[in-house]
């Protein structure tokens, strides 16, 4: 008899006749399984160990080991409860079969369709040797395992009664015996890496892929077929085009396949074009919940992926069937991955997007330019002769050598202006190197002259792509109240790339006019513009002032603090005023005082009263104008050095005249604030 078994079938009738109710904060495993407890909730609860996989290194620095517990509640269903555990190798738990295991604040999730625990940082987990557990009433202490880590609140009293009560009540003819026990954990560390990207697959090949889903699924009896793509290439799949010629495979400077005639069943092909998509089909439940839970757009995990030739034996497909013969647990293999989580994102699932936001980029880019491309093969320019090109090449390197002695006199100049103005220390910007721009310059239109039937014409520029260094002063910003610099979006699945700046125009686009960039959870951004001053008064003339926004990214380097809600966070509110206040000084109060005055005046407006003021007599035209309110509204700030780009943006149009940026649309400039950042 192992050790774990009931000495006879009397003593488990009368144990089970005793209940004994859960220590205080506990929870029972048929609660949890019967669903009334709430997922994402974290729970605490005390089991036997039925089954373990050995701990293995994860993709980052902690480890991973899963146990299989069941308690009194589930003895007669043969029910049990999975424990999913991430932490360092040195601080994971490793009991043995039919050890009691008590564990506290996991958190209750739904894993590949099947409640499960998790652990997390907060997680604690204390095991009882079966061997050492006495009897009731005796207390379970003497049977305790050293904690894995010291720090761990150990268990009460209360929790030492109630392990002992359970090991020696519960039904145990579920457990393993030893040598199965210990069998099962071996060849749980013998797992081979499964993993995939579709341009590695092949056939006969059983695999694990991250994918995204491009087609919702389609059921057809007891299966489903979906469309996936990880946006690799592999030439077994077959080659969807976007365009009907006929032109031969394999063309040089045509990696997506757009010369090649699509089939008739994928003219409503949503994409990726090429040899980037492999269908796959699903049987039995797999295929139900496929039918279920799985929609286009989504990224999923799919595991033991069957790969071999379709029908037509001439493409590799996907095949996920039931797996029978599965030792540990019955769950569907069909993982929906979330990408809104940065933090613990599956490496291999952030590479596939970023993938995928390459392969946009250049295949709008390719089919815009396709046509163009094709007009102009075979009209390749004539390598230019060895002699000219040295020649050329002296001629660039006298040009620099001038640039480089204008430059170093420019520099001069600047030092020199610099120490008058008196710049800010407590804002740096990067080039210094670059030489000082004025306002006046940066704003002034760009003419281009070019020639139209023969005659010569000058048109302005609507904007210029350039970058400058300028001395300026803030005079003013926008939106008027410092609550209001920060904004959220929803998030979206390329927000896990670390050189993402936000949605896409068409994301925005598309979602005006529903209720859609209302759902989901909130991203918060900082987006807010200043009106620059030039700070130098040789340089100022009409236009000496310009506004710069200040998008999310460039608003983290100036500040050095991440967007987040400012209403709800009212200290952070005050760090950000104070950090402001090293950039423009008395501005804001100056911007308030502005505003209160304003709202006294109308309001005198409205109640017809005179001007607190005004005078009883005609008006004394040698009084001096400045009040004491002009006085304390005059703003006083220091000017910076700072790094402005010039760009244009795409603006409603409805005249058809202006509409330089397409139907409907017209180029407008635009300045950014870049590289500047306020010093604590």
């Amino acid at each position: 008899m192992s050790r774990w078994q009931p000495s006879s079938s009397a003593a488990r009738s009368r144990n089970a006749n005793r209940q004994r109710p859960l220590p205080s904060g506990y929870v029972s495993i048929r609660d949890i399984l019967e669903g009334s407890i709430a997922v994402n909730r974290v729970v605490n609860v005390i089991g036997l160990v039925k089954d373990r996989r050995a701990p293995m290194q994860t993709s980052k620095s902690d480890w991973k080991s899963d146990l299989t517990i069941y308690d009194k509640s589930v003895e007669q269903d043969d029910d049990s409860l999975k424990v999913s555990i991430f932490r360092p190798e040195s601080e994971m738990p490793q009991p043995d079969v039919g050890d009691v295991i008590v564990v506290i604040s996991a958190k209750l999730q739904t894993y590949r369709g099947e409640l499960s625990l998790l652990s997390h940082w907060s997680t604690v987990f204390h095991v009882y040797s079966a061997s050492k557990i006495p009897r009731p009433p005796k207390s379970a202490k003497e049977a305790l395992e050293a904690p894995s880590r010291p720090k761990d609140r150990p268990p009460e009293d209360k929790e030492h009664e109630y392990v002992a009560w359970l090991y020696h009540s519960v039904d145990k003819y579920a457990l393993p015996d030893t040598d199965t026990f210990n069998i099962r954990v071996e060849q749980s560390r013998n797992v081979k890496e499964k993993f995939h990207t579709l341009n590695d697959v092949q056939d006969s090949q059983f695999c694990d892929i991250i994918v995204n889903v491009v087609k919702d699924p389609f059921g057809l009896m007891d299966k489903a077929t979906l469309w996936v793509t990880d946006y690799t290439e592999n030439e077994a799949f077959f080659k969807f085009s976007w365009d009907t010629t006929e032109v031969s495979e394999g063309r040089d400077g045509d990696p997506y396949g757009y010369t090649v005639a699509m089939n008739a069943d994928s003219n409503n092909w949503p994409g990726p074009y090429g040899r980037r998509s492999m269908q796959v089909t699903c049987f039995g439940l797999h295929g139900e919940f496929i039918m279920k839970e799985v929609k286009a757009g989504q990224w999923v995990r799919l595991r033991n992926l069957q790969i071999k030739y379709g029908r037509n034996g001439n493409n590799l497909e996907g095949f996920l069937r039931e797996d029978r013969n599965n030792a540990y647990g019955s769950g569907v293999p069909v993982d929906i991955l979330a990408t809104d989580d940065p933090e613990n994102v599956d490496p291999r699932l952030k590479e596939a997007i970023r993938r995928k936001r390459d392969y946009e980029k250049v295949k709008k880019k390719q089919r815009m330019t396709f046509a163009a491309n094709e007009g102009a093969k075979g009209n390749g320019g004539k390598r230019k002769a060895e002699d000219q090109g040295e020649l050329k090449l002296n001629r660039k390197t006298r040009r620099a050598e001038k640039r480089a002695m204008a430059l170093k006199r420019v520099e001069e100049q600047e030092r020199e202006s610099e120490a008058k103005l008196g710049l800010n220390e407590l804002v740096k910007c990067e080039s210094d190197d670059q030489p000082i721009f004025a306002v006046s310059f940066i704003v002034k239109p760009i003419p281009w002259t070019t020639t139209v039937e023969g005659q010569e014409v000058t048109l302005t520029l609507p904007f210029t792509c350039a970058k400058y260094r300028a001395h300026v002063r803030v005079v003013d910003f926008r939106p008027s109240k410092l609550v209001d610099f920060a904004t959220w979006r929803k998030s979206a699945e390329y927000d896990l790339l670390s050189d993402c700046s936000g949605a896409s125009d068409s994301e925005l686009n598309e979602e005006q006019g529903t209720l859609d960039k209302y759902t989901g959870e909130k991203i918060w951004e900082w987006q807010f513009a200043l009106l620059l001053e030039e700070a130098n008064p040789k340089h100022k003339g009409e236009d000496d002032r310009f506004w710069a926004v200040v998008d999310n990214n460039e608003a983290q380097q100036l500040l050095n603090v991440d967007a987040l809600d400012l209403r709800a966070n009212p200290d952070d509110l005050d760090k950000l005023r104070e950090q402001l206040f090293k950039l423009w000084g008395n501005l804001e109060e100056c911007k308030q005082q502005e505003a209160q005055r304003q709202t006294m005046n109308q309001k005198r407006i409205t109640a017809n009263e005179p001007p607190p003021t005004s005078p009883i007599g005609p008006p004394n035209t040698n009084q001096a104008p400045a009040g004491k309110d002009e006085q304390e509204s005059a703003v006083s700030n220091k000017p910076f050095a700072c790094c402005i780009r010039q760009y244009g943006v795409q603006v409603p149009e409805k005249d058809a005249k202006k509409a330089n940026a397409g139907e409907g649309k017209r180029w407008e400039r635009a300045f950014g604030l870049f590289g500047t950042k306020i010093c604590n």
